[in-house]
């Protein structure tokens, strides 16, 4: 896409904004409050509101490679002020970590990264989701490490205190999803039976 079309883009947006003013001047004049906190990859294909048709206001969104959240002892400013704004002062509901098949990210880790990449040093982050798919005994390495990487960042989110204390009191749920990039489907994890199945 050109900037052009970009610029061409925006004055279509404006058009449509007409017909939605109300929703916009809402968000405008009484603030946002979303429900949802989205933690997403910043692949170009996956994008959060249209894969779940939401509208502006809806998502509270942070997209990176590999749709991470680095523990608390990792000291990340970036991930951790956008999730401590989102629990602490948006009082969101959910965290929907949400991977996606054919991540750029995690097949990289896989195929290896330059250790002097800063991309190296970010995926240290989705180190252990690699180490838990390569003991499965079956199914797909890349799929399985994708899969295990969401439950990764989950395991991320519960090392901050305020989360914990959020989840434990039910006041917070957090979500584990998979989206499939070849039928536009969502894959949830059931806690339940451990499995991952269709929403």
């Amino acid at each position: 896409m050109s900037i052009d079309k970009l610029k061409k883009g925006n004055v279509k947006f404006t058009k449509t904004f007409v017909e939605n003013k109300q929703l916009y001047l809402d968000l405008v004049e009484n603030g946002q409050h979303p429900k949802v906190m989205w933690v997403g990859c910043s692949d170009s294909r996956v994008v959060p509101e249209f894969i779940v048709n939401a509208n502006a206001g809806d998502l509270f969104v942070i997209r990176n490679i590999a749709n991470i959240i680095p523990p608390f002892d990792a000291h990340d400013s970036n991930s951790s002020s956008v999730l401590e704004y989102a629990v602490e002062h948006l009082h969101v509901e959910h965290i929907v970590i949400c991977g996606h098949t054919g991540c750029g990210g995690i097949n990289a880790m896989l195929k290896g990264i330059p250790q002097d990449s800063v991309i190296n040093d970010w995926m240290q982050h989705a180190g252990k989701a690699k180490e838990n798919a390569e003991k499965q005994c079956c199914g797909d390495l890349e799929i399985n490490t994708i899969k295990a990487n969401v439950l990764l960042q989950a395991d991320h989110l519960l090392s901050f205190g305020y989360v914990k204390k959020r989840v434990k009191e039910n006041r917070l749920k957090i979500h584990k999803w998979l989206y499939e990039m070849s039928n536009g489907s969502i894959l949830f994890f059931n806690e339940t039976d451990e499995k991952w199945r269709a929403l």
